[in-house]
């Protein structure tokens, strides 16, 4: 990876223009742990088109691909860069001051500084813009502000990776993909300008859909595994909230503890993990997911018994009692009154 072109710009929202900053060399360090974690270590991200590519964000990149192609990727003269990388830098602090607006005190937008890089790699080249997090503090003697930057968590709030080629002589966006770490849909709705590529409905759906195929082989060696697996699934899908993929996955089998020892967890966990079609950070969909399906569980010859999906812990309504003479039961926790005044009680 070749970093051909970078910035970094402090957003202070008592100011009227973002603040630009010169990159020392010792800071390269950081600039390449921000950039690796959005274009490499980040496995939660989501797909995105753009709606316009006139709007600021996607106009100035596209400027400075160009520019830079022009300078045979070796950049000499930065000003026409500079200019685009501060407008793009402004476009954020002005969201971002409306944003902080809008919500008032219920919270405060997360403070940090923006990093812009266009890199050429082995797959072509790539434009990362990267909310990352600092620091602030007053000098002692001058009481002016200064912005300093963690040591160990170098973490990144948001970014976007863009993918830049040239067909025809005109600029494409490959790929846009962008990350969050909060509900926040201000990165992309106002600040990118793009939409979601595949939407929520599409996501939990194909989530689902994945998820299946990898849990059908288990129905047959442990139908408990199996449903005791798909239903905590369902029951995720079925909650609104924001789903980041692998986190899901981990949650679900990183722990797990297999009723059968046929049930090969850590394979059905790496399966699970390379499975695609599907964004890795995306906002459920709960209509998605058809009405409660239903688990049958045979019981003997003459009896099924249905349990809804989408319940958590269903199984801790059952147990097994085994009689002195041998005889095994399947007892059912019961609530309804008319049910249980339909059966006899055990008097043993």
């Amino acid at each position: 990876m070749q970093i051909l072109y970078s910035s970094l710009h402090n957003l202070d929202m008592a100011q009227d223009r973002p603040v630009r900053k010169a990159i020392p060399a010792d800071f390269n360090s950081y600039m390449d742990a921000y950039i690796k974690f959005a274009t490499t270590e980040n496995d939660s991200s989501r797909e995105y088109n753009p709606i316009d590519a006139n709007r600021t964000v996607l106009r100035c990149v596209s400027a400075i691909f160009t520019d830079v192609l022009h300078q045979g990727d070796v950049v000499a003269d930065s000003e026409g860069l500079d200019e685009h990388t501060d407008s793009i830098a402004l476009k954020l602090l002005d969201v971002e001051k409306a944003v902080q607006e809008r919500i008032g005190q219920m919270t405060d937008v997360q403070k940090g500084s923006i990093v812009q890089a266009l890199l050429m790699d082995d797959e072509g080249y790539k434009y990362v813009v990267a909310k990352v997090e600092h620091s602030e503090w007053y000098d002692g003697e001058t009481l002016e502000k200064n912005f300093g930057f963690p040591g160990q968590n170098k973490r990144v709030w948001k970014s976007a990776v863009i993918g830049l080629d040239v067909v025809d002589e005109a600029v494409m966006f490959t790929t846009i993909k962008a990350y969050v770490n909060t509900n926040a849909k201000y990165w992309t709705a106002d600040f990118l300008e793009v939409q979601e590529a595949k939407t929520d409905a599409v996501n939990t759906k194909a989530v689902l859909h994945a998820i299946d195929r990898v849990l059908k082989p288990v129905k047959e060696k442990s139908p408990q595994d199996y449903y005791n697996l798909r239903n905590t699934v369902v029951h995720e899908l079925q909650s609104e909230q924001t789903i980041n993929y692998p986190e899901m996955v981990n949650n679900l089998l990183g722990s797990y503890q297999p009723a059968s020892e046929e049930v090969d967890v850590q394979g059905m966990r790496q399966k699970l993990l390379e499975a695609s079609g599907f964004d890795t950070q995306f906002h459920t969909d709960p209509k998605a997911i058809k009405g409660p399906g239903k688990v049958k569980i045979i019981v003997s010859p003459s009896i099924d018994v249905l349990v809804k999906e989408g319940i958590p812990n269903w199984r801790e309504g059952f147990l097994v009692h085994e009689k002195a003479d041998g005889r095994t039961f399947l007892m059912i926790r019961c609530d309804d009154q008319r049910t249980l005044n339909s059966f006899p009680k055990d008097t043993e």
